[in-house]
């Protein structure tokens, strides 16, 4: 090992030269070989190294000189800003740690519930295995005789194959039931209670009720009428203020065509005439395969409140149930409110519509220990594809209507209850309040002219005129000005409207095509109809009259504009007993069958133009009624004209 003495010294910044160090101070360079295996100065590597540790990094002569030649700079004083963000930060700090002592602290609260209704439903199904394991009867000892065989995770598996130790096989099987009992049809069903006098508690502070009202004639009534008809309709809307959820259901669905064959049925009476009356039997079976009678239109309308238990509810239904029944009566549509077993017997209609005869009764709950769903649940329900589902052995498919026309007709409701298919179209209407409708449109308003304001500044600065604007703004701030009007000045509400389309049929390709020619319906009035991808199942409860709607996709709409969905097309007549035949009917081509005799006014009067067929209206009702009935048939002919037929 060389010395080298450190001579090299230079002044500092203030001219100031640096004192000579001691004679001891040298720069050491280690030799080649000098850190051997032996140690150093007698010492062996491990010692060394057990004397180092824990000892400060040693400083060498000449880094402690170059530290001692530089100035210490005084701390800079922190300013008043940054004092200020550092005690808001610290505060901060203390904040996220109380908010996260709280979490922990609400964490382990939650986790130490679960941990005890675990421990107790474990403890439970610990004794019911054990009331349910028989007593084992002693056998001989070859039968007991076990093969115990070591198996991975220290299991231990019996000769039979079953698990000792681990998760037995019983354990297995109830966890298996407690996930079936987890599961189930009945738990889809998104209603808790239904009542016989017909209100459901369909949540916990939810309940509703449900009216069934008939067609009246609207499509072939005279115009004047019509706008009568849709007058009235617009007041019966108005009616619900934002308190009243409604919905409007029209279920079409095939009944059994033997009820309707059985009508017009003509028995033989083994005179004469017999074959006469089974010529006009088939006559009569061909005009029926011409409309549509077998299948059933049912229209509901189904209203709900919040109410804090059913004591409250039941007085506001019941209010608002006569005053819908009133604005019916105004409009000249026969209704009645349905109770219990009426609703629950719609539902399960939609649930099962390839089964027929609801039989079911409330006494029947106590006997059998089930509950009202018990009896209108399908076998299943299975949502895994995200566009359709299947009920039982029947598909289904759940769609809304995008509402993308300026204007809509009328007409458009009744196109789609005129498909021969099984279909259910339903409204959900939920009223804004007048108040916060004016302040939402006056924000809009506000909006569009504050972005008109930066489309003109944009025009100023870039040199062209500030007229020119997007046309989009020019449209929408019209049609806003023009709603905000109409809820101000005219009687006119904001309503949120949701269209559902329930279509369902037994194999995949008719469910294509009912869908196909709903959608080309939509598509002619200048809407679409969209498939609810992944919310089928909120989409089909949805489509029950139960007054709730599951599905979050709604439109604003006026009054004038919900009320376009006019729910009146033209009144069927088809009586049973000793009906006669009258015709088809002009706009749905089904029979009319009457029996005079149980109408109010039994008379009747033939009226039309020359040529027209009135002689032979008349002649075929004579015919009918000898046909069908035993009534004596008396007629006046001054004139002679049916004197041959009758001779």
């Amino acid at each position: 090992m060389t010395e080298k003495r450190n001579d090299k010294f230079m002044e500092n910044a203030d001219g100031e030269r640096y004192h000579e160090p001691p004679e001891d101070y040298y720069l050491d360079d280690l030799e080649d070989g000098y850190w051997d295996d032996e140690g150093v100065d007698g010492y062996e590597p491990e010692e060394l190294l057990d004397r180092v540790k824990g000892q400060p990094p040693h400083i060498s002569g000449y880094e402690e000189l170059e530290r001692r030649r530089g100035r210490k700079r005084a701390p800079r004083k922190l300013t008043r800003r940054e004092k200020k963000a550092m005690k808001k930060a610290e505060k901060m700090a203390a904040k996220l740690r109380k908010e996260q002592e709280r979490a922990e602290r609400k964490a382990e609260k939650k986790q130490a519930k679960l941990d005890a209704r675990e421990e107790k439903r474990s403890a439970r199904e610990e004794r019911k295995a054990a009331k349910r394991k028989p007593k084992q009867k002693k056998s001989s000892s070859k039968n007991n005789s076990v093969k115990v065989i070591p198996a991975k995770g220290n299991h231990v598996k019996s000769s039979s194959g079953r698990e000792i130790g681990g998760k037995t096989q019983t354990s297995k099987r109830q966890e298996k039931k407690a996930k079936e009992k987890r599961l189930s049809a009945q738990k889809s069903i998104p209603y808790r209670e239904m009542a016989k006098d017909g209100i459901c508690r369909v949540q916990e502070k939810y309940y509703s009720k449900t009216i069934r009202f008939y067609d009246i004639n609207y499509q072939l009534a005279q115009n004047e009428d019509k706008n009568a008809i849709f007058e009235n309709w617009c007041d019966f809307l108005n009616y619900f203020d934002s308190t009243i959820h409604f919905q409007l259901s029209f279920i079409n669905h095939h009944s059994n065509m033997k009820e309707y064959e059985s009508v017009i049925q003509i028995k033989p009476q083994n005179d004469a005439f017999d074959d006469v009356r089974m010529e006009y039997a088939q006559m009569l079976k061909n005009q029926l395969a011409k409309g549509n009678n077998g299948l059933v239109k049912t229209k509901y309308i189904t209203f709900s409140v919040e109410a804090d238990s059913i004591k409250l509810a039941k007085p506001k239904l019941e209010r608002i149930e006569s005053d819908i029944l009133n604005n019916f009566k105004i409009l000249g549509v026969p209704a009645y409110p349905l109770n219990g077993v009426e609703r629950l017997q719609i539902l399960y209609e939609i649930f099962n519509p390839d089964q027929t005869g609801f039989n079911f009764e409330y006494s029947q709950l106590l006997k059998s220990g089930l509950g009202t769903k018990d009896f209108i649940a399908p076998t299943s329900f299975v949502f895994k594809d995200g566009s359709t589902f299947r009920m039982g052995d029947t598909l289904g498919s759940v769609s809304y209507l995008q509402i993308l026309a300026p204007e809509l007709t009328d007409k458009m409701l009744a196109e789609f209850l005129d498909i021969d298919k099984d279909l259910s179209v339903n409204l959900h209407v939920q009223s804004v309040d007048q108040m916060k409708a004016i302040k939402l449109v006056k924000s809009k308003v506000t909006d569009i002219n504050r972005m008109k304001i930066e489309e003109q500044k944009k025009a100023v600065r870039a040199g062209y005129d500030m007229d020119i604007i997007p046309s989009d703004l020019n449209t929408y701030g019209g049609e806003a000005k023009r709603l905000l009007d109409d809820l101000q000045s005219r009687n006119e509400r904001m309503f949120l409207v949701t269209v559902l389309f329930l279509n369902t049929a037994k194999t995949k390709q008719n469910l294509d095509n009912a869908i196909l020619q709903t959608a080309g319906i939509a598509q002619k009035y200048n809407c679409v109809l969209r498939k609810l991808d992944y919310l089928q199942e909120e989409g089909l409860m949805s489509s029950v009259p139960l007054g709730v709607n599951h599905v979050p996709i709604k439109r604003a709409l006026t009054t004038t504009s919900t009320a376009i969905f006019v729910p009146f097309t033209t009144q069927e007549l088809f009586m049973p007993g000793e009906s006669l035949y009258y015709g088809l009917n002009a706009l749905s081509s089904n029979m009319i069958m009457v029996d005079r005799k149980k109408l109010k006014n039994p008379n009747g009067l033939i009226l039309g133009t020359p040529g027209s067929g009135k002689s032979f209206a008349a002649k075929r009702e004579i015919t009918n009624a000898f046909f069908v009935t035993n009534d004596d048939i008396i007629i006046g002919d001054p004139e002679g004209e049916v004197r041959q037929e009758v001779a």
